[in-house]
């Protein structure tokens, strides 16, 4: 399998470690015009919520992060089975692997560009 790619390797010149986004902490899906919270890069820990203090920032993001542990509608899980497939759109999922799998497994992922959010 192949190496995971950061897109920024494209940008000739471009200081990956410096990259810097802002989004919008409710986005709307383009397509679905459905309602979601950005929740960061990988966790709700991830990133800064503008034009709140610091303490506010940890509690707003303290707040989301048990609303997407505790709310199990909120949440999906899959039992893994031979040649299952998943698939997801990252602009309204959040996705986090459950270690609770044995033997090998192999993931392929494949991204697209998508709007600015």
């Amino acid at each position: 399998m192949p190496p995971s790619i950061n897109p920024l390797d494209k940008f000739p010149g471009k200081d990956k470690d410096a990259y810097e986004a802002v989004h919008p902490l409710v986005r709307t899906n383009p397509v679905t015009g459905w309602k979601s919270l950005f929740t960061g890069v990988n966790s709700p820990r991830d990133g800064w919520i503008n034009g709140v203090t610091e303490r506010e920032n940890e509690i707003l993001k303290d707040y989301f992060k048990q609303l997407f542990v505790e709310n199990h509608d909120l949440q999906v899980r899959n039992r893994w089975g031979k040649d299952d497939i998943a698939i997801w759109d990252d602009r309204s999922v959040d996705h986090v692997a459950t270690n609770d799998y044995f033997g090998k497994r192999t993931a392929y992922r494949v991204s697209s560009v998508g709007e600015k959010p």
